[in-house]
């Protein structure tokens, strides 16, 4: 029942297509370009008189193309400096409204700055939901303290803000007293689903594989993963573990497989976008096991989503912010605690004795309630209706 009522409370009402010709100028800023957000961008486009303003040229995804729909600038294609080119892109273009992905950053600074000098709207886009933390004996605590207390500052006086969680809209109640200005835009990936598989059939590399695909770095956790898989494939050997993805943290984790003596576990290297959907359709189950280092974590994990729009079951933890809106326990996965073993072993091994095919109909079931891009441009539309009807043109 719960569920139920947080699926509700997540569904925006469909806002009117609006007069462009009327509408305030919007610039959405970003730091760099990423296909996955083209949908969105469009949908918002398509409803508002909106520009996206990139600080980097630079891809996400490296060879995903350019932004094709919507008009855009890429900051460092036009200035040598980032800062200056921002502030004197928002002059010219004097904006009425901002949406800013974030409060802790010079670029929120700005943003604020220009908003309160020229009487404008100031959006924020949170994804964030936790507080970052520094010991007193660090010699982060102050400048940390200061920048906490500067972020906290423009969370509170923005005019409307984006929650891109659940979980971001629980840390930003805490936050602020105004929870009328706070709206919802759960975050959302491409359906895999609807891509075309090669005329290869996948390889099965056993009976059951359990697949990891994203960036190989500390924060994601494989490491926990290898050994946590390694005491699963001590007590059986129908199982398999596919890594996939690259980055620095891969030479560490593929010298633990061979230092552990772990058989079964293949290393597939980085993938290209465009072919994630058949690395996808070798798996049987998907884990995400993001841990907490520091003030990091997984603000959402995109990964799941398209993991589960290939209907897999997944493994994720308390460390994903998209755990809380995606997987419900013993329905479509489980969520687990960050960073332990023992815990990840012991799901992995309860995951094995469901039925998976079902548990992958659910998955997809909640891909297809909740990865609606119209929905999360609701978010994005609501927030600015809400700052539109005292806008000054």
């Amino acid at each position: 029942m719960k569920n139920i009522q947080l699926i509700l409370s997540l569904i925006q009402p469909q806002p009117f297509r609006t007069m462009k010709f009327f509408d305030p100028k919007v610039i959405l800023l970003q730091s760099g370009y990423a296909h996955y957000r083209d949908t969105l961008f469009n949908i918002l486009a398509d409803r508002h008189n909106i520009e996206i303003i990139y600080e980097h040229s630079d891809n996400t995804y490296p060879g995903m193309g350019e932004p094709k729909g919507y008009p855009h600038i890429f900051l460092d294609k036009i200035s040598s400096f980032n800062w200056p080119g921002l502030i004197k892109i928002l002059i010219n273009k004097k904006p009425s409204i901002i949406i800013e992905p974030g409060s802790n950053s010079l670029r929120a600074v700005i943003a604020f700055i220009y908003a309160r000098l020229f009487k404008k709207k100031l959006v924020l886009w949170i994804e964030s939901w936790k507080t970052p933390k520094y010991p007193k004996n660090s010699i982060k605590f102050y400048p940390g303290a200061i920048r906490n207390f500067i972020s906290k500052k423009i969370i509170c006086r923005a005019d409307a803000i984006i929650a891109g969680s659940t979980m971001s809209y629980q840390y930003l109640k805490s936050i602020t007293d105004e929870k009328n200005k706070i709206f919802t835009a759960l975050q959302c990936s491409n359906d895999l689903q609807k891509r075309e598989l090669p005329l290869a059939k996948p390889e099965r590399l056993n009976k059951y594989t359990f697949l990891y695909l994203s960036r190989v770095i500390p924060l994601k956790g494989l490491d926990i993963l290898i050994k946590a898989f390694g005491l699963l494939r001590k007590e059986r050997n129908d199982v398999s573990l596919l890594v996939a993805g690259d980055g620095k943290f891969k030479p560490f984790c593929y010298k633990l497989s061979k230092s552990l003596k772990i058989p079964d576990i293949h290393f597939k290297g980085s993938v290209d976008p465009g072919m994630a959907h058949f690395v996808f359709s070798q798996a049987d189950i998907f884990i995400l096991p993001s841990r907490i280092i520091g003030n990091a974590y997984d603000a959402w994990g995109l990964v799941l989503n398209e993991a589960m729009s290939m209907s897999l079951p997944v493994i994720t933890t308390d460390a994903a912010g998209a755990s809380f809106d995606l997987v419900v326990n013993g329905y479509n996965g489980y969520l687990i605690k960050e960073n332990s073993i023992n815990i990840l072993y012991k799901a992995m091994n309860l995951i094995l004795a469901q039925d998976l095919s079902q548990m992958g109909k659910n998955s997809r079931k909640i891909f297809d309630m909740k990865n609606d891009f119209k929905r999360m441009a609701n978010g994005f539309s609501s927030a600015i209706y809400h700052v539109n009807n005292d806008c000054k043109l």
